[in-house]
Formats: C-alpha cells, structure tokens, sequence
C-alpha cells in the first residue's frame, strides 16, 4: 500500500499494522473486537488512524468501533474500495489519500472517507457500487468535505483531551426482521423459536405494521426479549408516539430505534446487551444518543 501513495509520505509519518486479510462478507465480530484491541493498544502513539476495510459490511465495523471505543481524542477512519488500489482508473489510491488527510483533521470520531466526503461511521449506509459516490449517511450530513479545499462542519465532535473507554464486547444472537405485505406468523414464530437475545424490527414509516403482528409482539416481550424498531425508510424516523396504534407499541415494551440505520441499530443492540444488566438499562441505552448515531 504505502508505495501506492509515496508522494503523501513526504508530509505525513505513517506507520502499517496488519491486523487480517479477508473479505468484508467474511467479517465477524472477532475481528471488531481485535481492530478495536489494536488500536487501543498504540493508541498514544498516533495522531490518527485509517482502517482499510472492504466496503461490504464497512458501515457495521464502523458502528462497531463507534460504540467500542468512546471518548475519542483523535479521528479513526474507514477507508475502501470498489477497484483494487494498483488499477489505474481505480478509487483506491484516491480514496486512501483522502482518508489520511482526514485522520489529520480537527475531528474526534470514527468516520467513513470514500471520496472526498467525511462521514460519521455510525451514520454510514453503502448505497451502491459507484466509484463516484459508494457510501453516503442519508440521516445526517457529512463532518467535512474535501471537495474544494477543507471544509469542516461546526457538527462535528472536535479533538480534546478525553479518557479513552475501550468496551468491545457484543452479544451476535440478534435477530433482524423486515416486514413486508403478507409476512406470515409461521416465518415470525421461527425467529421466536430461535431464542435470540435482542430483535431488530425494520417497520413501515415512522414504525408502523400490522394489527395482526401484536400478539406475535407480546409473546416476544412476554419471553423477555427486547425488540427495537427502526423505519424502512431511507431518511425515515420511529416516532411511537405519532399514531394511537403505535402508543400501544410501547406500552408492549417495544424500543424506539428513532432515526438509526439498521445496520447501526443490530450492532448497537448487540453491544449494549453486553452492557446492560436489565431491560430498564438496555432501553435507556438505546434510545439516548451515546456517539451521535440517532436524533435526541
């Protein structure tokens, strides 16, 4: 890689650590947990970092890292591509430069850089395999943007002295479910059948479903099984509040995922189930905001 980019070298002192060399469809949650350890350990040693990531399940180790390693001083950025860095017409090289520059701004989060847009890694959604514009975070706008010089936006959680709090733990039995018309209870039942520890609920609009979904909801609550509900839409939120049908949703116990990305929401859901001694807990966990990654 670092012969890919010998001119940045020249302003930037940069160091290379070989962490695993898989696809992105073969991540799992051991290798959050081990970039999280990684960089915890030489944490003090670097201004900055850039994890070089395939692109596929990118937005769920960034939401990963986001809640592993709270209390940033200094930018952890996520970096891919759709080309191989050695193609010549590829994004890689491009990408890699920007996502350095951006490790050396005045910015304390864990960010997605592919292109010339820094976005906030729990916000980050893939949304196609363009070399133009791979990744965007449709429910929040970018922290910086390169496009023309460097402009950073005031939203942004800036560098200052905090205490790192390093926490990678995460509980993989958690179910994700997306309604559709004609969904049946058998298909619904399975998943309760399954035991999982947390359920992921991707409802209509701002958390909507059908009448005939409710008893199938109170033998999940009635098992003791949280069940969060985000929307389906792409910028949409959960209001439970809105519709006197969704009232009844919370008295079931259903939480309130807000304006989350499910890909946010089942890994924040398996983190702070690890976190969480009871439901009470689990629920102010996952409905405050803890790294930016939802609207209070």
């Amino acid at each position: 890689i670092h012969r890919a980019i010998p001119e940045l070298q020249k302003e930037v002192s940069l160091e290379f650590f070989s962490i695993s060399n898989v696809g992105s469809s073969e991540v799992t949650i051991d290798h959050w947990v081990e970039i999280a350890r990684k960089i915890e350990s030489i944490y003090d040693a670097f201004e900055g970092f850039v994890v070089i990531h395939g692109t596929n399940t990118m937005s769920y180790t960034a939401a990963a890292l986001s809640f592993s390693l709270q209390n940033l001083r200094k930018p952890i950025i996520l970096t891919g591509a759709i080309l191989p860095i050695n193609d010549i017409a590829g994004d890689g090289r491009m990408n890699l430069i920007f996502a350095i520059r951006a490790a050396q701004l005045d910015i304390a989060e864990v960010c997605v850089v592919l292109g010339p847009k820094v976005l906030r890694g729990c916000r980050s959604k893939k949304i196609d395999e363009s070399l133009l514009q791979t990744f965007d975070s449709p429910r929040f706008p970018p922290l910086a943007d390169f496009s023309i010089g460097v402009h950073l936006h005031p939203w942004r959680t800036v560098r200052r002295k905090r205490t790192l709090s390093c926490h990678p733990t995460f509980d993989s039995n958690v179910a994700l479910v997306t309604l559709h018309p004609g969904i049946s209870d058998a298909y619904l039942d399975a998943v309760l059948a399954a035991k999982p520890h947390g359920i992921v609920l991707r409802a209509y609009g701002p958390g909507m479903l059908a009448a005939h979904l409710f008893p199938w909801l109170q033998r999940v609550t009635k098992n003791g099984i949280p069940i969060l509900i985000v929307s389906q839409s792409l910028r949409g939120s959960v209001d439970l509040h809105r519709f006197r049908k969704q009232l009844t949703l919370e008295e079931l116990g259903v939480i309130s995922g807000k304006n989350m990305s499910y890909e946010c929401a089942i890994v924040k859901l398996m983190w702070a189930l690890t976190q969480a001694k009871n439901l009470l807990r689990l629920r102010e966990l996952m409905e405050r905001n803890l790294v930016g990654e939802l609207d209070d």
